[in-house]
């Protein structure tokens, strides 16, 4: 027997259907199922007796889908072809009733004619199947397909590109996804590694630590750092030593769960090695500096805390500490009568950058400890911050005290056989002088010729002697310097009228320029200028031109004396100036001196704030320069 079912019993339970009448532009709604309603969330008195695009309006918010022109003309097509016309994914969105809101929607749309007895269209029937959430879920897995695309195809490029070694793991099994020249490099293999789990690729060399790691990454999640790893690399057809700094970093999935590890490494090479030759020079520099016995010390300028090691706190004569307050302890141990010529030093050296940064000084210091008294000299660099200002102050210091005492020594005792010696040579001369007025009356000229040459060895001795104790007087700070404006250039002439005598048969030759007027002490610039000239004769004995020349220079007077003898050699030149100072050859054998005449010259020029040095080329002559500051 056959079951009884009607089209209405169908019609109720089946999926959602509208029935429309075939009259565009309108489409007039007739009938809507209960399922119809359900879905668009309707009543039969929202849709009965309307034209479709005026139940579902189009989205205002949304005019790029054109979802109304797409459903219009699918029912135009149904009524040309008289054929079911299917949209499968419409995006149509349905007005939220009692609001001006609309709600999403996509849907499976089906539009089919219902044919009279003639085979016209009577009606079309639209029936809807709500596919929203099947495409979001869709669209979602799209979306993370091409994301996931594109991450792969720039995650290569960049793996290619990247200026270390990088490697992908993927899977528990750690299998290489990727890497890039470099790494390949680091591991001695080709791409045919990719694919091949990593307990496969790495070299036995570091395989059981490296493999350590990674597990360890991939296990606990964390990141794992190693620097200066040494590795040996094949390189131009030899095992070369290398060392890397080693990242290794979990991988992670969509779900935040761990999936493979990268691993990262940056060659150091370079920069070990460097560090091991600092640490060398390091240790060179420390036994350096033990082995002269210095002391160190580390001033931050700023703070004004004082840094130094043991054989520096023994030198300054501080107690037992680390740290120390520069102001207090440092400036407590200078000696009274240093103390404000330090501070004085220091504060204007502070103010400006000095001449390359550097700094050397010496000064004496009283222990707080024992109350012994110490000759210290310190030499250090200043380094100013980029706003110029001093910011650290490091150097050494040295015990100078044995040195200064032997000099006064050495200074007492030249200074007393120097006394000693110009009483007798003080009546010698009175003798020769008396002899020769005697003589001179007389017509026996071999004697008076006699009698005139020792005069000039007596006045050699007693310039020699003279020099001495001018030595003497300086180092005890003795020289008086009597300062008085003067014209250079007469001061000079009358001094070349002086040594005419003493550097016959040597010729003379000035050249002079405009006044210039000084403010010094007359007779100890005079000394300069003989003792000058009278070198420049003694040394030049076959070529017996010299040229003295005197020019302003800016602020100051420029004096240059020029030979053409026999020269100083490179070496010798940065001790030319030095006292007792004397560079011995077969030129210079006969020539009788001690060393102490440009060492004087050097300190009278210097205490009247000036500058001397010398160029020569050795074989062919000599030229002596001073400065002076003009009135």
């Amino acid at each position: 027997m056959k079951p009884n079912i009607t089209f209405d019993a169908f019609y109720k339970a089946g999926p959602p259907i509208l029935v429309l009448k075939p009259d565009p532009p309108y489409f007039t709604i007739i009938e809507a199922n209960d399922a119809y309603l359900n879905v668009t969330s309707t009543t039969l008195k929202d849709l009965v007796g309307r034209p479709i695009l005026t139940a579902f309006p189009q989205n205002p918010n949304d005019r790029v889908s054109k979802n109304t022109e797409v459903f219009y003309n699918s029912l135009l097509t149904v009524l040309e072809t008289k054929k079911q016309h299917v949209l499968s994914i419409l995006k149509y969105d349905i007005p939220i009733r009692g609001t001006e809101e609309y709600e999403v929607k996509y849907w499976m749309v089906t539009n089919y004619p219902v044919l009279d007895d003639q085979g016209n269209v009577a009606y079309i029937v639209h029936t809807n199947v709500d596919v929203t959430s099947t495409y979001e879920f869709v669209k979602k897995e799209r979306i993370e397909i091409e994301v996931e695309e594109w991450t792969n195809k720039h995650l290569r490029e960049f793996f290619a590109h990247a200026p270390v070694a990088i490697a992908m793991l993927k899977g528990r099994d750690l299998k290489v996804e990727l890497a890039n020249s470099l790494m390949l490099e680091v591991w001695g293999k080709s791409q045919q590694i990719i694919g091949k789990r990593m307990s496969d690729v790495l070299p036995n060399t570091i395989k059981l630590e490296v493999l350590s790691l990674i597990s360890q990454t991939y296990c606990t999640g964390r990141s794992h750092y190693k620097e200066d790893i040494k590795m040996l690399l094949a390189r131009e057809g030899s095992l070369e030593e290398a060392y890397f700094n080693m990242v290794y970093h979990p991988l992670r999935d969509s779900s935040e769960r761990v999936c493979g590890v990268i691993i990262m490494a940056e060659e150091v090479t370079e920069q070990v090695n460097s560090k091991a030759e600092l640490l060398q020079e390091q240790q060179r520099s420390r036994l350096a500096i033990e082995a002269a016995d210095l002391g160190v010390f580390d001033m931050d300028v700023e703070s004004g805390v004082l840094k130094c090691d043991l054989r520096c706190k023994e030198i300054f004569g501080i107690g037992d500490g680390d740290v120390y307050d520069q102001a207090r302890e440092f400036m407590n141990v200078l000696h009274d009568d240093d103390r404000n010529r330090l501070i004085k030093l220091m504060r204007n050296a502070f103010k400006r950058p000095l001449i390359n940064g550097d700094y050397d000084v010496e000064f004496r210091t009283v222990s707080t400890v024992s109350q012994q008294l110490r000759w210290v000299r310190a030499k250090g660099k200043l380094f100013f911050n980029t706003q110029g200002m001093p910011g650290r102050f490091i150097g050494t210091v040295l015990d100078n005290t044995r040195q200064k005492r032997e000099e006064q020594l050495k200074n007492d005792f030249i200074a007393m056989v120097s006394h000693e010696l110009k009483t007798p040579l003080t009546s010698l001369k009175a003798y020769v002088q008396l002899m020769k007025r005697v003589e001179k009356k007389e017509t026996d000229t071999m004697t008076f010729e006699t009698l005139e040459k020792a005069d000039t060895q007596v006045n050699k001795m007693v310039s020699m002697i003279n020099s001495f104790l001018n030595i003497s007087r300086l180092e005890a700070g003795g020289i008086v310097i009597e300062k008085s404006a003067f014209e250079f250039n007469t001061l000079i002439m009358e001094v070349i009228e002086e040594v005419k005598a003493i550097v016959d048969p040597h010729v003379i030759t000035f050249n002079g320029g405009e006044e210039l007027w000084l403010t010094g002490d007359r007779n100890k610039i005079g000394q300069v200028l003989t003792n000058l000239l009278s070198n420049a004769a003694k040394y030049s004995l076959h070529n017996r031109d010299i040229s003295l020349d005197c020019c302003r220079k800016n602020t100051r007077a420029q004096v240059s004396v020029r030979d053409r003898g026999m020269g100083i050699r490179e070496t010798d030149l940065p001790y030319l100036f030095t006292r007792f100072q004397r560079f011995e050859s077969a030129d210079t054998k006969n020539i009788s001196g001690f060393g102490i005449g440009l060492y004087l010259c050097s300190e009278i020029v210097k205490s009247h704030n000036g500058k001397i040095w010398a160029e020569s080329e050795f074989g062919r002559g000599t030229t002596m320069y001073f400065e002076l500051p003009i009135k």
